[in-house]
């Protein structure tokens, strides 16, 4: 047995077994480049799939994403184009809403001027063809046609007043502001029209003074139009409340009364262009229908927010200011009743 052992050939079994390593490893080089020849192939398969959701998203479909999975690295390449496509489409849409906008801003302004400037025209046509019997007649066209003038003059000034504040350019003059005595002094300014319709208007501030950085000028203007919208659509109010109240590092300030409730479908779209709660076009009130968008507009270039509540016992335009002038406050989905449990301890 030993001797069979020691006569084997050790040479040719050595040949033998590199043959076999030789041939196991031309076997794995081959199986290597099959496997990338084939990944190759799948990976521009994969690239053609993509080429083709590419040309059909370019072909006006915005809604549509590459959705299928992909290798690693070309799928961090169909992230970025779903988030590129992602963007455009909202910045198509914010396009589409803006040329919208425009269009129904046109629209409405035709409209508003058009009716006044119709009876100015007209007015002002009987004058001149002689066609009044008397000179109280006379007065009569005149001081009409000076109403409707006065009407077309507001809503042009308010158009102008909020196109300027849309403007991305507008610039804010931040001032340290005492909201206590700002808010006494445009209280005393309407203190006369209110007694006229026997509207009592009360003003609270806690603390006192309430100090926060704004543009008085154009925060004036905010107030003006949340006291004369309440004045002139509180229906049945016999109070007209404005208070203030510092929480933590923002201003909230608060214009209520108790008149007739808004209803809840037109507490929606308040602070929309040209919107009125009577549900019509009349000029009836004089308002142009922007008083409160403006409104909307300066408080935002604030930093701040601005909403609207109603019940049965009063109607509530509650805005939050930051202290700090640069700042910019988040509206919470709670705010009424967070606004309600701080106010009621002002």
């Amino acid at each position: 047995m030993f001797r069979q052992i020691f006569t084997l050939d050790f040479p040719k079994i050595g040949q033998w077994h590199l043959n076999i390593w030789m041939c196991l490893g031309i076997i794995l080089i081959n199986a290597w480049i099959v496997y990338r020849r084939l990944m190759r192939r799948f990976q521009a398969i994969q690239m053609h799939h993509v080429i083709q959701e590419l040309h059909y998203i370019a072909d006006n479909h915005f809604d549509h994403r590459i959705t299928f999975k992909v290798n690693p690295d070309l799928q961090k390449v169909v992230t970025s184009i779903n988030a590129l496509v992602e963007s455009t489409s909202r910045s198509i849409s914010e396009e589409r809403r803006i040329e919208q906008s425009k269009d129904e801003l046109i629209t409405n302004v035709s409209h508003d001027i058009r009716t006044p400037l119709t009876s100015v025209i007209g007015y002002l046509g009987l004058i001149e063809n002689g066609q009044y019997q008397n000179r109280a007649e006379l007065l009569k066209y005149t001081h009409t046609a000076f109403v409707k003038s006065k009407q077309m003059k507001l809503l042009v000034d308010d158009l102008f007043e909020f196109t300027k504040i849309q403007q991305t350019a507008t610039t804010m003059n931040f001032t340290q502001v005492n909201m206590t005595n700002m808010i006494a002094q445009l209280a005393a300014s309407y203190e006369l029209e209110a007694q006229k319709q026997n509207i009592h208007i009360v003003t609270k501030t806690r603390p006192d003074p309430l100090m926060m950085a704004a543009d008085p000028e154009k925060l004036s203007r905010v107030y003006n139009n949340l006291i004369i919208n309440a004045l002139k659509y509180g229906k049945g109010a016999t109070e007209l409340i404005i208070e203030g109240r510092q929480y933590q590092d923002e201003a909230i300030i608060a214009i209520r009364n108790n008149g007739q409730k808004i209803p809840d479908n037109d507490i929606l779209h308040l602070f929309d262009r040209f919107y009125r709660v009577e549900g019509s076009r009349s000029h009836e009130t004089g308002g142009s229908g922007l008083g409160l968008a403006i409104a909307q507009s300066i408080v935002a270039l604030h930093g701040g927010f601005i909403y609207a509540s109603s019940t049965d016992e009063q109607t509530s335009f509650i805005m939050h200011l930051p202290l700090k002038g640069g700042a910019r406050l988040q509206q919470p989905d709670n705010i009424e009743a967070q606004d309600a449990q701080l106010l009621r301890s002002t």
